[in-house]
Formats: C-alpha cells, sequence, structure tokens
C-alpha cells in the first residue's frame, strides 16, 4: 500500500513534538518559570479595600518620602529567572535571601501553575522604614539624650545605605558616616565603608564581602580593614568611690579570606583559608586610664595608681600576622515558624546541626621585627544544634576561642573565651496567642592579656538590673517569659501585646579587674512589646523590671526600652563577650545559623 508523503511528514512532525515535550516535562518535572512578577508594597497598604479613615494623609505622606524597592534589584536577589525549571527550594531560598536584607521585613514568593504546564513567579515584599530619623534616649536611669543618626537604608530603591550619626552612650562617642552597597557593580559582592571620630581618636572600616548564597552557594570571600581608637569600660561594684574605669586602647585588624562549599543543601561541607594581622596597642595613650563618678562620661578623671595597678595584667601589647584554615561542616534545613520573637510575623528558624572550625598560625610576615609580635596558634570552634518537633523550637550553640603563645615565659593558652546558649520556645496550639520563651546561657573568660569583663545585669541579663551591675569574668543566667499577642487594631496598623519575665543568674570573680561573686539573685518584670507596622518582625519593648531576692528585694524597679534582643532573631552571641574577642581569621564568612530569618 502507497503512503502518501504529506502522511509521513504530519506523522513524523507529530512525534517530534510529543518527543520535545516529553522531554521537557521530564527536564522540568515541576514546569518552567515563565514569568516573574514582582510586587514591592509601599510602607502603608492604601487600596480600595483598606478602611484607613482620618490616617490616610498620614499614610500618604509616608508613602511618598519612603523609598520603594526597585524591581529589577528583587529580580536580581531571587534564585529563579524566566526559563529555569521551577523549584520549591529555591523558592524558599530566595526568601531568605530577601529578608536578610536589612531593609526587607518580610517577603513572600510563590509558584502559579499555568494551564500550559509553566510557572508563574509572584514575589511580594514589605519593606521596613528606610529614612531613619533616629534620636537615641537613655530611660534606663533617667531620661538622657544618646544620639541621633540620619541614615536612608535603601537609597535609590537599591539597598544602599547612606548617613551620618552623632552616637553618645556611655564610654562611646562617635560622630561620622556610613556608606553601604550591595550588587557592587552588578555582582554580588558588597561594599562597606565607615569613619568616625571617637572620645579618644578616629575609627575607621572598610570590606569587600562575597557571601554564600544561600544554602546553594558554592564560594565566598572577604577583605576587611578595622583602624580603631576607643576605650573599653570597665564596671566597679556599687558602694566604690567610681562607677566606671575607662581604658583607652588601639586596635587594628585585616583579612583576606576565601572559602568553598562542596556538597548539596543540608549536606554542605565548607573549606577555606585566608591571611589575617592584629595589633593591639596601649601605649600610644600615655594618660592611661581613667575613672568615672555617677555614669558621668564626660567628666573623667585621671586613675589612681591602685586602679592602673589592677588593669595591667589586661593591657599586653601584642600584634601578629597568621595563616588561617577554615573547615566546616553544615547539615541544615530551615522551617518557618509564627510568632517566635515577633508578635505575629513569621522566621525561619535552622533545623540540623553545624560544626565550623577555624585555625590559625603565626608567620614572621608584616612587622616581625615588632617587639611585641606574637608567636601563637589561635582556635575557635562554633557547634550548633536545632530542632522543630510539633509546637516546640530548641536551638543550642557553643562557642571557644583562644590562643596558644609559644616561646615567652607566659607560655600556654591565653584569651580564652566561651559560652553556650540554649533557646526553646513552646506555643500551646498554632492558634495560641501565647509563646513560653526559655533560655539558658553562660560565658566566661580565661587567662584574658586585652580588656575584658562581663556584668549580670542589662538587657540580655538580669532585666531587673542595670547594664553595669555585678561586674565578673565567668556569668551564668537562665530565663523563663510568656509572651502574648493582643491584638492588631485598626486593620493590622499596629501589633501590640505584653509579656511576663523572670531571670536567675549569678556571676563569678574569676579573676577580672573589678569583678565580685554576686550569688544567686533573681529578677522579674512586665512590660509591653510593640510591633509597627503591624506584620512586622520587629518588636519594641517596654519593660519595667525589679529584683526579687538579693539585699533590696522588690525595690528601685528598672524601666527600659528596647529592641527585642532575646531570641533567635538576633542570634545567641554574648554582646559584651564579642568586645573583647581577638580578630582570628575567617570572621563572617561561615553565616552563623543561631540567627532566623
Amino acid at each position: 500500500m502507497a503512503v502518501h508523503p504529506l502522511h509521513t511528514l504530519t506523522l513524523l512532525a507529530l512525534l517530534g513534538t510529543t518527543s520535545v515535550t516529553a522531554l521537557a516535562g521530564q527536564a522540568c518535572p515541576q514546569g518552567e518559570v515563565s514569568t516573574v512578577l514582582v510586587t514591592a508594597h509601599s510602607y502603608f497598604e492604601t487600596n480600595d479595600s483598606t478602611d484607613v479613615g482620618a490616617l490616610s494623609w498620614f499614610y500618604g505622606m509616608a508613602n511618598w518620602v519612603h523609598a520603594d524597592t526597585n524591581e529589577d534589584f528583587i529580580r536580581a536577589e531571587l534564585l529563579l529567572r524566566v526559563g529555569d525549571c521551577y523549584d520549591e527550594f529555591l523558592v524558599e531560598e530566595s526568601v531568605r535571601l530577601l529578608q536578610q536584607l536589612g531593609f526587607i521585613d518580610r517577603a513572600e514568593v510563590t509558584g502559579a501553575p499555568q494551564p500550559d504546564g509553566s510557572v508563574d513567579v509572584v514575589v511580594e515584599t514589605w519593606n521596613r522604614w528606610t529614612l531613619q530619623f533616629e534620636p537615641r534616649f537613655r530611660l534606663q536611669e533617667g531620661f538622657e539624650f544618646a544620639g541621633l543618626d540620619i541614615t536612608e537604608r535603601n537609597l535609590f530603591g537599591r539597598g544602599i545605605v547612606l548617613g551620618g550619626f552623632y552616637r553618645q552612650n556611655r564610654e562611646l562617642l562617635n560622630v561620622g558616616g556610613r556608606f553601604e552597597t550591595p550588587h557592587l557593580l552588578g555582582t554580588r559582592w558588597d561594599a562597606r565603608l565607615q569613619a568616625s571620630r571617637t572620645r579618644i581618636g578616629t575609627a575607621f572600616q572598610q570590606g569587600f564581602f562575597y557571601p554564600f548564597i544561600g544554602e546553594v552557594g558554592h564560594k565566598a570571600a572577604v577583605q576587611s580593614f578595622v583602624q580603631l581608637e576607643d576605650q573599653f569600660s570597665y564596671s566597679l561594684p556599687a558602694g566604690e568611690t567610681y562607677s566606671n574605669v575607662v581604658q583607652p586602647y588601639g586596635q587594628q585588624s585585616s583579612q583576606i579570606t576565601a572559602a568553598r562549599r562542596i556538597g548539596r543543601p543540608g549536606r554542605l561541607t565548607i573549606f577555606g583559608g585566608g591571611l589575617s594581622r592584629e595589633e593591639w596597642d596601649y601605649p600610644r595613650f600615655p594618660n592611661g586610664a581613667d575613672v568615672i563618678r555617677d555614669e558621668d562620661f564626660g567628666n573623667a578623671e585621671p586613675a589612681p595608681p591602685l586602679i592602673t595597678g589592677i588593669l595591667a595584667p589586661q593591657l599586653r601589647d601584642y600584634s601578629t600576622t597568621r595563616v588561617n584554615l577554615i573547615l566546616a561542616q553544615r547539615h541544615l534545613s530551615f522551617q518557618r515558624r509564627e510568632r517566635l520573637d515577633a508578635l505575629r510575623g513569621a522566621q525561619d528558624v535552622a533545623v540540623g546541626a553545624e560544626a565550623a572550625l577555624v585555625v590559625g598560625r603565626s608567620i614572621p610576615l608584616f612587622g616581625s621585627s615588632a617587639v611585641h609580635e606574637d608567636s601563637d596558634f589561635f582556635g575557635r570552634i562554633r557547634l550548633f544544634a536545632g530542632l522543630a518537633p510539633g509546637n516546640w523550637v530548641l536551638a543550642s550553640a557553643i562557642s571557644v576561642e583562644g590562643r596558644k603563645i609559644f616561646g615567652e615565659v607566659e607560655d600556654g593558652w591565653k584569651d580564652v573565651l566561651a559560652e553556650f546558649d540554649i533557646y526553646s520556645y513552646w506555643r500551646p496550639s498554632q492558634n495560641s496567642r501565647h509563646t513560653l520563651f526559655a533560655r539558658i546561657s553562660g560565658a566566661g573568660g580565661w587567662s584574658v592579656t586585652g580588656p575584658f569583663q562581663l556584668t549580670l545585669g542589662g538587657v540580655s541579663g538580669l532585666r531587673g538590673y542595670a547594664l553595669d551591675d555585678h561586674p565578673g569574668g565567668r556569668r551564668l543566667i537562665a530565663s523563663l517569659e510568656d509572651r502574648i499577642y493582643f491584638a492588631s487594631p485598626r486593620n493590622g496598623f499596629i501589633d501590640l501585646g505584653m509579656t511576663a519575665f523572670v531571670d536567675v543568674g549569678s556571676i563569678w570573680d574569676a579573676g577580672v579587674p573589678f569583678g565580685a561573686d554576686s550569688g544567686s539573685l533573681a529578677t522579674g518584670g512586665a512590660g509591653l512589646r510593640i510591633g509597627f507596622p503591624g506584620g512586622t518582625r520587629g518588636v519594641t519593648r517596654i519593660d519595667v523590671a525589679f529584683p526579687l531576692n538579693g539585699p533590696d528585694p522588690f525595690s528601685a524597679p528598672t524601666f527600659r526600652i528596647s529592641a527585642e534582643l532575646l531570641g533567635l532573631r538576633r542570634g545567641v552571641e554574648d554582646r559584651q563577650l564579642r568586645r573583647s574577642r581577638r580578630a582570628g581569621g575567617g570572621g563572617g564568612i561561615i553565616p552563623d545559623p543561631s540567627v532566623a530569618r
């Protein structure tokens, strides 16, 4: 039987089409991305369905002043492009990348399947308020002006930070400006520059950063330089003639580090290396330490010899150049949970484990003839584990660092700093307005040759005491807190809630200047929690707390206005320990898994 040529061509064409379609389905089992739709919401929603009432003029003015994020900038952060295979994991990673930007409060990325099998990617973002005119006040010890920041955090809608600041807080006085830009020259490189005057000199920071892109990026690099002339404040026990001692110091550190990741998300191995330089200097300030009366840091007096003698063991000049090696194993995934640190916003918490190690060995380079050039070995290890079973979220972290000095009378391990944290959240049900938060945190130092001291009070310690109360060298704190969400009135204009909390803890002398054993102390309190605008992940607290035991129980309440600092939203690193850390190498190149996004 004869076959018509036209029929043959038609059959071959149909077979070819079917084959191509089948191959496309195999290549992109979830469909191909056909369109990426981006909506950068104004700061306040003012559509026709929103009852804004008498506040409409305020909403309109605020949206006019506020800089909406450029759509092309948002697209550049996404891990999916038109023509890519749709992947739910890359969608979730894109959300985390957007929320890591300092000016985006929350983001949503979803896939909308189309009749032809393709997928539209729909992106929505909500910004934080980016034009910040921020007067600073201290309300802990009465009303006190503490400075002014004027900063635009999203210049031209492209995440550029440009600002100036005047900050006067206790021993710190900084007057200067800063500039930061992500996506430098259209790349993934970030650049940062900051310069200021301090009470005793100058401060300068510069850096270029290429971060690991979410959990899928394979490379990262950092170049940074820091030069700082400033003061370290020691607290004295209550009842002493002076409230504080301030020691001037000079610090200079720099590094060039690169790292690479291999493996797949959820099972990544990280390795890298680099070169770092660090110097700590005290003789350049011949007048030495000053003493402060009644926390009046503007009227310092020269410290008497008895005070300077107490500080001497922590004023060892040193400088060193090191070659550093970085190794890490990262087995992490992320789960989204609501109402943990936010009133009703969501954040991603890390689940799994990570171990990170940095080791460095000094080499005779860049100042090997210096009098205080150290021959040493530096090591830092960080361990993290997270769980999220049912209505629980659990996270724990341990960090230890130190350096072993060779070839001197003081051979041995020095500058050992360690901390551990266990955080937990529990919600009775998904619809519950209560979140029960608990934590146990410990921190301490051993044989420290630079300025170092911890205190028991403050917003991250026993909240019924002031920041300077109960100085020491090793500290243990436990907290229990009930965070309650009330409502979001006026169609979500603002989120309102409250909290009630109890803190217990102790601090030990540990041989640090002006340290003393505190015994077991407890404080309790309550406060308001405010989220503005509604749905934000940021929270402002207005707390009042007081001692529950000790020499003056239920007296001298401490009133405090602060951001929500306790929780995974900010990470678990101890802020007082941070100021005494040696620079080491590889700082910041491995993301901190304890920081929820």
